[in-house]
């Protein structure tokens, strides 16, 4: 049984990604399970330490992470498809590889912003850094 791991931001590109996703299962034959992964970067500013409780902190990384997955499951169901969705915070190409060991996923789909290499050196990219730590293959959608 295929795996596949999208990571998904709430963007156009995410959205493309799953168009690709719902494709690529509808012409196979074999099951497929699908996650949906949304990854928050951490807040770690003294003052948000010292003022937000941990409890309020990690509500705010459920909100967002729900507001950036529940588009792409509603795209999924659109096509007949079902996901189990996921949140997590940390450095997201780290979090997006360990999670495709951790879910046995055969195979990352995620959508790419296209910055280009000197963008993508100087801003960094989850898409770039995902593709350098993966342990399995990476199809980036533009």
């Amino acid at each position: 049984m295929q795996a596949l791991l999208i990571p998904v931001d709430g963007s156009e590109y995410s959205a493309r990604a799953i168009d690709y996703v719902a494709r690529r299962v509808k012409s196979t034959s074999e099951p497929v399970r699908l996650h949906l992964l949304n990854v928050q970067a951490p807040i770690v500013t003294v003052n948000v330490k010292l003022f937000v409780s941990q409890e309020s902190l990690q509500e705010y990384y459920r909100e967002e992470g729900t507001k950036a997955i529940t588009p792409a499951a509603e795209q999924l169901k659109a096509h007949g498809l079902e996901a189990t969705p996921h949140i997590s915070v940390g450095d997201a190409g780290k979090i997006i590889c360990d999670f495709a060991v951790e879910k046995a996923a055969t195979e990352i789909i995620m959508g790419t912003h296209g910055r280009g290499a000197l963008a993508g050196t100087l801003i960094g990219s989850v898409a770039q850094k995902t593709v350098h730590l993966s342990p399995v293959p990476v199809v980036l959608v533009k």
